[in-house]
């Protein structure tokens, strides 16, 4: 038998060196707003430290891009220059909180926070901070959605032909042949577009422009950061709400969905097997929240109809708005919105979550398993090529995914947090969606909040880019040629 390490290639030092100075000057691009925001706002020392930031930023790009153009990436290697790039843009933004003032573990929370698009917070309040600061947290948590959806579009394309078949509006053998570079410019259009949508319907149910532009940002890419301490309950009426939900879903559905509908393909997208089942979890969670909030939490039926649904997608799409304080509530509306959390959006989108997509691969597994039953001893199952090896990669993360959430919950226990709380806040996390029952906050203890911090970055990264960093042979190992 072949081992596996004669068919492994290590990375190769000098092209993810050459990748992390491309992604240093994209982040270049993102920061330099920031410095002449924070200016213009008068918070010098953020200034300061923004402006070294960009300065380190581009000695990084600079240092590191010279030589030949890096080739494509091998998979290793793009998933170890994701969690750099994630890395990089957590600090370009904890270092500036820290020089104005924030303490260091509730900055790094924050930035973690707003670039893996989760919208936790541990802050004592919001609305006492700087205009500076909270469009700083509405760009980082835009920005870290548009480096998702182009890393998801990445693997997507590195799978082809075989995702073709599983994500059924998505990609076809044909379309992967376009590249790489013409496919993410139009998914930076379309998230663009998107957002510029929801500012646009922000505006039209009456919402200022400040708050238009900051929220805008913050739905499209499931951040869910709130420029007011109750989260978008405290921002307008209900049109607000219904707009923020509805940016949140947008963002939530696979961004590969628009060219399709561009080109016509309206029966494919609407009768995918992704769409269907996002829509029915939302409906199901709502209904199902209706009866547990007016029963259970005594919320009047009226007040409960809007907030259950409302919840639910902001829970189905781990955009983490809240349009009620979720403190009260009964634990069994809180575990089905953590079931929901888990389950997450689309691939392809900005949701976190286990996704759509390894949902269903895991009740098709289900079902083979209890169709085996019934077969002839010498019966097989046939499996179009290339699908087995989605169903044992959506079985391997959906299991670390509960092994993680499992190790934050038994901290959070071990501390003392009321279990269902701590299950909610923990899942939240790690489903980078970001509503709280009140466990994240700035009272809790800095460890505890460090192990948020990492949920997070495993849950936006899906825990695998992280192992494959920590795995030896991904730095041990015979490489490729650097021009292959």
């Amino acid at each position: 038998m072949v081992s596996t390490a004669t068919l492994s290639f290590a990375v190769r030092p000098r092209v993810l060196a050459r990748l992390t100075g491309r992604a240093a000057l994209l982040l270049t691009g993102i920061n330099a707003p920031l410095v002449v925001l924070t200016l213009a706002d008068r918070e010098w020392e953020g200034a300061a430290a923004h402006a070294a930031v960009l300065a380190t930023l581009v000695g990084l790009w600079a240092g590191l891009s010279r030589g030949r153009p890096a080739p494509v990436p091998q998979t290793n290697e793009a998933m170890v220059l994701s969690v750099i790039a994630f890395a990089l843009a957590s600090a370009a933004l904890a270092l500036p909180w820290w020089a104005e003032g924030i303490p260091f573990v509730d900055a790094l929370f924050e930035a973690v926070s707003a670039v893996t698009t989760t919208g936790l917070s541990t802050l004592d309040s919001v609305e006492n901070k700087p205009w500076s600061f909270l469009f700083a947290r509405a760009w980082g948590q835009w920005s870290g959605g548009l480096m998702i959806v182009l890393l998801a579009l990445f693997l997507t394309l590195e799978r082809g032909a075989v995702a073709g078949r599983w994500l059924a509006y998505q990609l076809t053998a044909e379309e992967v042949m376009l590249g790489a570079r013409a496919w993410m410019r139009t998914m930076a259009i379309v998230y663009g577009a998107l957002t510029l949508v929801t500012f646009a319907a922000f505006l039209a149910v009456r919402l200022d422009p400040w708050h238009a532009l900051l929220h805008a940002l913050t739905a499209v890419c499931g951040g869910g950061f709130a420029a007011d301490d109750q989260s978008i309950a405290g921002i307008g009426g209900r049109p607000v709400q219904a707009v923020a939900m509805a940016g949140g879903v947008l963002g939530a559905i696979s961004f590969l969905i628009w060219p399709q509908l561009r080109k016509g393909k309206w029966r494919a997208v609407l009768g995918a097997r992704e769409l269907h089942t996002f829509a029915t979890l939302c409906l199901a969670g709502s209904i199902v929240l209706f009866a547990t909030m007016s029963q259970l939490s005594g919320l009047p039926p009226r007040e409960a109809a809007w907030d259950a649904v409302l919840m639910s997608l902001s829970s189905q799409a781990t955009t983490g708005f809240a349009t009620l304080d979720l403190r009260p509530l009964d634990p069994v509306s809180k575990l089905v919105m953590t079931v929901q959390m888990m389950l997450g959006g689309d691939t392809a989108s900005a949701a976190g979550g286990i996704k759509m997509f390894r949902l269903i691969a895991m009740l098709r597994l289900a079902r083979n398993a209890i169709a085996r039953t019934a077969l002839a001893p010498h019966a097989v199952i046939p499996t179009p090529s290339g699908e087995a090896d989605l169903i044992r990669g959506t079985a391997t993360v959906v299991t670390l995914f509960v092994i993680v959430l499992l190790l934050c919950w038994a901290i959070f226990l071990g501390a003392g947090i009321e279990p269902v709380d701590a299950l909610f806040d923990c899942a939240s996390a790690l489903s980078i969606c970001g509503a709280s029952v009140g466990v994240a906050s700035h009272g809790l203890a800095w460890p505890l909040k460090l192990v948020l911090t990492v949920a997070m970055l495993v849950g936006r990264l899906e825990i695998v880019a992280v192992l494959v960093v920590l795995y030896p042979r991904t730095w041990i190992g015979r490489r490729q040629e650097e021009g292959r």
